[in-house]
């Protein structure tokens, strides 16, 4: 069963990614409350932090990091978070490199390492990366969503909504898992289980802006082909 603290650090990156740092920070630190000594957690809040601006609180949760230990995985990871904030692609993907040489079976990092990849156009190394973290951990709905989001950014979309699928049914309240399976249907067309993704999205982010506005975009498609 998932922990309140694992349920709050996967809300928090999934607002993250998506660009929302109101919530991704809102979810961390209800994720702290719950384990105020993990270090994920703290390295996650720092990043957003920064993200936000507020530099000094950052650096404070930096220190917090120091001092509860970090493996030096764990700091690369964080580097290729900070990174990857800033828009440095090629910076995050060396130091994403770098932590797979030390640890190569650690599932995270390929999804991680799979959507920088992407962010840094190397489409055909990011599906490979995808591809790995899926074949190493083939529970975790991250993973499979990293590999439909990198198949979507290809084109291949049939493909994409396979693994968008299966990660929806391993985790049925992975929003952009939802939200990347909404995009996909609306473009081939499906209108009808494009709206119905959004409609679900819009239930449990009744304020997602882009949930909004693709709903409002299909409910129009869909008059015009009923008029």
């Amino acid at each position: 069963m998932e922990t309140a603290n694992v349920k709050f650090y996967n809300e928090a990156i999934e607002a993250a990614q998506s660009g929302d740092l109101g919530t991704a920070l809102k979810a961390i630190e209800a994720a702290l409350v719950e384990d105020p000594n993990d270090v994920q957690s703290w390295q996650l809040y720092a990043v957003v932090l920064n993200a936000l601006g507020e530099t000094e609180k950052a650096e404070k949760a930096n220190a917090k990091i120091q001092e509860i230990g970090i493996s030096e995985v764990d700091e690369l990871v964080m580097k290729a978070a900070d990174a990857v904030g800033q828009g440095k692609f090629s910076l995050a993907i060396t130091h994403y490199e770098d932590a797979l040489e030390l640890e190569p079976e650690r599932s995270e990092l390929y999804v991680s390492y799979a959507l920088a990849l992407m962010q840094g156009d190397y489409p055909a190394d990011a599906e490979e990366a995808a591809d790995k973290a899926v074949e190493l951990t083939p529970g975790d709905a991250s993973a499979w969503y990293a590999q439909g989001r990198v198949r979507r950014l290809r084109g291949k979309k049939e493909e994409a909504l396979s693994s968008l699928k299966k990660a929806l049914e391993i985790q049925g309240n992975l929003v952009l898992a939802r939200y990347e399976c909404g995009m996909i249907l609306a473009e081939l067309g499906r209108l009808d289980a494009a709206l119905g993704c959004f409609e679900k999205v819009l239930e449990d982010h009744p304020e997602d802006e882009n949930a909004i506005t693709a709903k409002a975009a299909i409910l129009e498609k869909i008059e015009e082909m009923n008029s």
